[in-house]
């Protein structure tokens, strides 16, 4: 036995523990809770993250957008496994979803393609993409891209009078609070209505209208100050832009107690929080915990005692991991005082170059770009998005693959020039510091941490495939548990998603093999549930984030160029019409749901008979057919127990559940083109049935079959169909001359470009008859989550007449 231990014994046999001794138990059990109670969380939840590269910055309607998911663990940023399918919308100005697709996942990427019609305005335009799961959380963590659209076919419709802005200000002390008579550094924020940053000279006021401090900002309308609050006194900040307009706004409010805290890069090695705290309670035995955590990852977990109010936590950079880490002092209580962010750029992003075999081409000539990918220079095999574009000067905006994922991703609202805090200047380190204090949050609030309270979630994992949710309710909006649905898509292929409904009467179907623009039909058995209404849930956001979309406006200078590129538009369109419209073929899964049927009937290779009793009775064995007064019934041969079964079997027609008998009867059989019949117990989900009797007619439509009224009929987009990037090949003498036109603007895009074990690839395109300067994009992951993105350029030559 230590003697430490044989201590402990002895103070508990004579009575107790010293004073101090009992505070180190206290205080190293609150860090113990505080890591449990934060560890517990992280294992509940489940948090992703979405990236779209988009194979260009600016459109015209009558293009199409391409674009490739990457999907990542939110964690670790390896590819996700877990979400099988992206959700991608175009959402304008008024935060109404203009453009909607759903496209599929596999090992973390997907790709596709939206055609942007003529119907939309010119305009800014905001895309975001997100995940079933990702619906549980703040839409800010969803993907956002600004992009702009322009529409050739309509007059554009600028502002015809200057209107005077208003601008936003937002002041955000470090830590969180301005405490009297604590010295704080107050980062600020000012911008125009777009949300962009604007230069102003600032002044901080008090009541007396006395000028306490002057202020500006360092990049992007953001920057810092430092105010001493006093008691008794309300500050105010005049805000005054280069055209003289000057605007008022109030500082937050100061409180009489609380902690402040300050975090300074001390040397190249460390970073030190200094913590200040006035405090009324005198009870409490004054203290901080520091928590750090990063993406969900526990960093460091500390306690210091405050002397004269004053603690300091000392931190080595290199226990810190890439990219934003949060910061959080809890007071004695355990009682969150103060937090703020961090950022340590990273240190190690996948390296890839795009090297081009000439940095000048003629028009149809072949280009070989040479792929390389290395991370920590070794070669690393890498999924790789490529696109090659154009350059004009339409509008378009910032930000790649590495800037999302370390930086805005984790951040709040929209962030200007995101590239900008990425540079290796002493000007940046001042300026990303300021960021964090500007957009700093979290995924969660302490609140539901600390109390350990059970995370419950609405919108599960899409681990198999898109997943339609829906409701079944009485007509006065009473739900009840259990009631079974059906939800079915007529078709060839036979498929049927049985769901019973839960005790707020929530369904939901796994949908399989889902792709395409379909026809779906939501039904209960009319017999048993027939006092049960359907509706079926749209499965996209209907919450938007803080981003705002950029003002719209165009250069009465770019003009031609918006003439020429429409025109090219236009060419390629009708010359190419049929090769812009191929999609990829989309291996699908032809078997039916029962898989191989027991007993299968062509019915062209039979004696056609004009009434469907006569067939079943004539040449199909395994399935009776009897009368009542009441109507039909069947009777199903089991060919395990070789007896019949006494309940009636599922009876489908196209795929699509009939409960009555009757219907099946009455139906012509000269539609029908395939019966099949199932005589063994099927199970499927949470229900069981008595053997299947399916009839397929022969487009796989219902042909005229009418339907239960009470079914719920809609017209439903499964997952995306690919469209086929359409690039021309230049191969030899005849295709080179061929005089159809060649008008391509966006000249090479390819989603899934993969480099070998020694990290590299060669990828060949073709050049078009459009001269100018084209830019080479390219980004990327590893299998382990390295990051990497890089452009190039190349030019293509004037036609010599």
């Amino acid at each position: 036995m230590t003697r430490f231990f044989r201590l402990i014994i002895i103070l508990f046999s004579v009575g107790g523990i010293p004073g101090s001794l009992h505070t180190a138990f206290a205080q190293q059990s609150n860090l113990d809770n505080l890591t449990k109670s934060f560890d517990l969380y992280r294992t509940q939840i489940l948090q992703e993250k979405i990236y779209l590269h988009i194979d260009r910055p600016s459109y015209l309607t009558g293009e199409t957008l391409w674009f490739k998911v990457y999907l990542t663990d939110a964690t670790i940023h390896k590819p996700s496994e877990v979400s099988k399918v992206a959700y991608v919308e175009f959402i304008d100005g008024t935060n109404s979803s203009v453009l909607q697709t759903k496209v599929e996942i596999k090992n973390g990427t997907g790709s596709g393609s939206l055609y942007l019609p003529a119907t939309l305005n010119s305009g800014n335009y905001m895309v975001r993409a997100y995940t079933n799961v990702m619906k549980n959380f703040s839409t800010e963590f969803f993907f956002h891209k600004s992009i702009s659209i322009v529409n050739t076919f309509k007059s554009l419709e600028n502002e015809s009078k200057a209107i005077a802005p208003v601008y936003d200000a937002q002041f955000f002390p470090e830590g969180g609070n301005l405490v009297n008579g604590l010295r704080s550094k107050i980062a600020f924020r000012v911008t125009d209505p777009s949300g962009n940053g604007i230069d102003f000279k600032g002044s901080v006021l008090d009541q007396q209208n006395d000028t306490i401090v002057s202020f500006s900002p360092k990049h992007f309308g953001i920057g810092y100050f430092f105010l001493t609050p006093h008691p008794d006194e309300q500050y105010h900040a005049i805000i005054r832009d280069r055209a003289g307009k000057i605007q008022k706004f109030n500082l937050p409010n100061t409180l009489n107690s609380g902690y402040t805290m300050h975090v300074s890069d001390s040397s190249a090695d460390n970073i030190r929080l200094t913590i200040n705290a006035i405090s009324n309670e005198t009870s409490v035995i004054p203290g901080a915990y520091l928590f750090v955590h990063s993406r969900n990852m526990m960093i460091r977990a500390a306690f210091q005692t405050l002397r004269q109010g004053f603690a300091e936590f000392v931190i080595n950079k290199k226990d810190l991991p890439d990219g934003i880490s949060h910061i959080t002092i809890f007071d004695a209580s355990m009682k969150p005082a103060c937090e703020r962010l961090y950022f340590k750029q990273p240190e190690n992003n996948l390296i890839i170059t795009a090297k081009p075999n000439q940095a000048q081409y003629d028009s149809r000539r072949s280009v070989k770009i040479d792929l390389n990918t290395t991370y920590k220079q070794t070669p690393a095999k890498s999924n790789l998005s490529f696109s090659v574009f154009k350059v004009d000067s339409l509008p378009s905006s910032s930000g790649n693959m590495v800037n999302y994922f370390w930086l805005t991703s984790d951040l709040k609202g929209t962030i200007e020039a995101p590239e900008f805090y990425f540079a290796s200047t002493s000007d940046t380190k001042e300026a990303v510091d300021n960021l964090m204090l500007t957009h700093g949050w979290r995924r969660f609030t302490w609140d539901d941490i600390l109390s350990r309270k059970k995370s419950s979630f609405e919108f599960i994992p899409e681990y198999r495939g898109h997943i339609i949710q829906g409701k079944v309710a009485k007509q006065d909006g009473t739900t009840e548990s259990g009631i079974m649905t059906y939800l079915s898509s007529p078709g060839k292929i036979i498929n049927l998603y049985p769901s019973r409904s839960n005790k707020d009467g929530a369904v939901q179907f796994e949908m399989r093999n889902f792709y395409g623009r379909t026809k779906i039909i939501a039904q209960t058995n009319p017999k048993k549930d027939s006092a049960y209404s359907f509706t079926i849930k749209s499965p996209f956001s209907d919450q938007f984030s803080s981003q705002r979309i950029p003002f719209f406006k165009l250069s009465p200078e770019i003009k031609n160029q918006l003439v020429n590129r429409s025109v090219a538009m236009q060419v390629q369109d009708i010359y190419f019409a049929n090769e812009l419209a191929k999609l990829k073929s989309n291996p699908k899964d032809s078997s039916a749901f029962y898989n191989a049927a027991d007993e299968t009937y062509l019915l062209d290779a039979y004696t056609r008979f004009p009434v469907m009793e006569e067939v079943l009775r004539e040449y199909v064995p395994g399935v009776l057919v009897r009368k009542r007064k009441d109507g039909f019934y069947f009777i199903l041969l089991d060919n395990l127990t070789k007896g019949v079964f006494r309940d009636s079997p599922l009876l489908l027609i196209d795929g699509v559940p009939v409960f009555d008998e009757d219907e099946i009867m009455n139906y012509s059989p000269l539609n029908v083109k395939k019966l099949e019949v199932v005589t063994r117990r099927w199970f499927l989900g949470p229900v069981s049935f008595s053997g299947i009797v399916s009839l397929t007619t022969y487009n796989g439509d219902l042909n005229g079959f009418q339907l239960n009224p009470n079914s719920v009929i809609l017209n439903y987009e499964g997952l995306q169909l690919q469209r086929e990037f359409y690039s021309p090949k230049y191969e030899n003498k005849r295709q080179h001359d061929s005089r159809m036109p060649d008008q391509r603007y966006l000249l090479f895009w390819n989603p899934q470009v993969i480099t070998d074990a020694d990290g590299h690839t060669q990828v060949e395109f073709y050049t078009a008859d459009i001269p100018g300067e084209y830019k080479i994009v390219v980004e990327g992951i590893t299998k382990d989550g390295a990051i990497g993105t890089t452009s190039s350029s190349f030019i293509v030559k004037e036609l010599n007449n």
